[in-house]
């Protein structure tokens, strides 16, 4: 090798070593090349990391029948609502009666459930670690049927028969109860039966199985249309209820807010939204309860709307009422205080973001719709 090369050659290792001390240049972000102007081939630009959406999260949830009460979480899996708020959520699953939600919700087998209050109460009342973030409804919805044959036409007419309800224990249990004792009859003068979905429940009715059971809208018109008869419309009785409820693991609410906020926001829109929109709702209730019977759904629709409670807020009445019904299972229920079955901090601080003024402006009331009580 020449002189002349060999110093050369050194010299360039030499640059190579000194480039190399101390701490590396950031590097400058990447801008684009003026108009016209192609990159050099010989200096090309470092492309900017694609900016990647952060990954959504699973949730799962559950509801205890096909009744129409539910259909706020069903309309947040159809509509997209959850994947809007970050969330992987999987179909919606029917779980029989509240108190099986309550279990599986408490096993963590699920992230969420859209359920009945009462059986909410009682599950914490006993000691589950879970808790209830909002609730769209209020109020009994259930009307009582019977058949031809069967001589019932009021309470008093219950004492001795039977009464076919989704399980001992549920809500479709206590709502009877409650109407038994107002009209004067002992809980022991009517036999209660395990009769399962409101399918079943008709099913049991026909065969003589029992004598009496409670049904939703819009199932009700259903029934009506084939020859059962009510006994009484309880959705007409000025009783205080809290009757949904929006159920989350405790340990969520404290140590994983943005999971448990976005599941509130999801369903909470998804609520005001088929509210508002009558189509909507009508969807959700064609696929999940399977009926397309016009006045059916009217039915479904005027009940969603005089049950209506504002911004997702059980009141601290209804939760009293089923407290107090509860009590008589399991004693000092009914003295706990709200916050023990209520956790009302993710929509206090939804409302101090105007999340709840910017859904009532996107989803008015339609001007048609009968007022709410």
């Amino acid at each position: 090798m020449s002189r002349l090369r060999l110093r050369r050659t050194c010299l360039g290792l030499l640059l190579l070593s000194l480039a190399g001390c101390g701490a590396p240049a950031a590097r400058p972000a990447a801008s684009a090349p003026a108009s016209g102007q192609p990159e050099s081939a010989s200096a090309p630009a470092v492309a900017a990391a694609p900016t990647q959406a952060p990954a959504l999260r699973d949730v799962r949830t559950s509801y205890p029948s096909a009744a129409a009460t539910f259909a706020p979480l069903w309309a947040a899996y159809e509509f997209g609502l959850f994947e809007q708020n970050g969330l992987r959520a999987s179909e919606p699953v029917m779980i029989s009666g509240g108190p099986a939600n309550a279990q599986t919700l408490t096993a963590r087998e699920l992230e969420a459930s859209y359920t009945a209050f009462s059986p909410i109460v009682t599950a914490i009342a006993g000691g589950a670690p879970i808790t209830v973030v909002a609730g769209f409804g209020r109020g009994f919805v259930h009307q009582l049927f019977t058949k031809v044959g069967t001589g019932v036409t009021s309470a008093q007419d219950m004492k001795g028969k039977r009464a076919g309800v989704s399980r001992i224990g549920t809500e479709s249990h206590t709502v009877i109860r409650l109407w038994a004792r107002a009209n004067g009859l002992r809980d022991d003068d009517i036999t209660y039966v395990n009769a399962g979905t409101v399918a079943e429940r008709l099913t049991a009715l026909e065969s003589g199985a029992v004598d009496l059971v409670p049904l939703d809208p819009p199932v009700v018109v259903v029934a009506e249309k084939r020859g059962y008869v009510r006994v009484a419309d309880l959705a007409q009785e000025p009783v205080p209820w809290q009757r949904e409820a929006l159920a989350l693991p405790e340990e969520m609410v404290h140590n994983d807010p943005s999971l448990a906020t976005a599941i509130v926001r999801a369903i909470s829109e998804a609520a005001y939204l088929i509210r508002s929109d009558r189509q909507r709702f009508d969807e959700v209730q064609r696929k999940y309860i399977k009926l397309d019977d016009p006045e059916a759904l009217n039915a479904a629709y005027v009940s969603s709307l005089r049950g209506w409670s504002p911004r997702g807020r059980p009141d601290p009445t209804d939760v009293h009422a089923v407290q107090e019904a509860v009590d008589e299972e399991i004693p000092g229920t009914a003295n706990e205080p709200y916050s023990r079955f209520v956790d009302l901090s993710i929509l206090d601080q939804l409302e101090k973001e105007g999340f709840f003024d910017r859904l009532e402006q996107q989803y008015p009331l339609p001007p048609d719709a009968l007022p709410t009580r």
